[in-house]
């Protein structure tokens, strides 16, 4: 009867030859540490870890600068309180947030204003099926006209953000 063999023993057999190159061990290695950083992030963000903490747990990590501001400046949205995270990046990172305020404010002041304009013509197009009175209210959430442009300027605020 021939010998069984688990799925670790074949592919250690495959791979018995095959070694990382160095970049592909330095791949890896940032990808470990973006994991680490997400997670002690989330953990600060779900306040199951303090800032002191976060700061102890983070200088442990070498090269984290470039990796910490990525997840930081990923995490900004625009339509969201961003107070935890404008903390981090004072703190961990040292950069002021009146330039990521002032383009969350350009984000508002944009949609705030282009949803007036689309709220009023969608009354105009209700008036024009004879649907009026003071309780029409236009549903935005349910106009995918409105939805591909928010999502829109919300990309184009999240590629601001990853361009500073």
């Amino acid at each position: 009867m021939g010998e069984i063999k688990s799925t670790l023993d074949i592919i250690m057999e495959r791979t018995k030859g095959l070694a990382l190159t160095e970049e592909e061990k330095e791949e890896i290695r940032h990808k470990e540490l973006a994991g680490k950083i997400k997670g002690w992030v989330q953990k600060y963000l779900d306040d199951l870890v303090n800032l002191e903490t976060l700061k102890s747990e983070l200088k442990k990590e070498p090269g984290l600068q470039e990796v910490l501001q990525k997840e930081l400046q990923g995490r900004l949205e625009p339509d969201d309180d961003n107070a935890k995270i404008f903390q981090l990046i004072k703190e961990l990172l040292g950069i002021k947030k009146d330039i990521f305020v002032k383009l969350i404010n350009k984000f508002q002041e944009e949609a705030a204003r282009e949803r007036s304009k689309r709220l009023e013509y969608m009354k105009k197009q209700l008036t024009k099926r004879r649907i009026f009175g003071s309780a029409v209210i236009p549903n935005l959430g349910h106009d995918t006209e409105w939805n591909a442009y928010y999502q829109k300027i919300k990309d184009d605020f999240k590629k601001e953000v990853r361009n500073l």
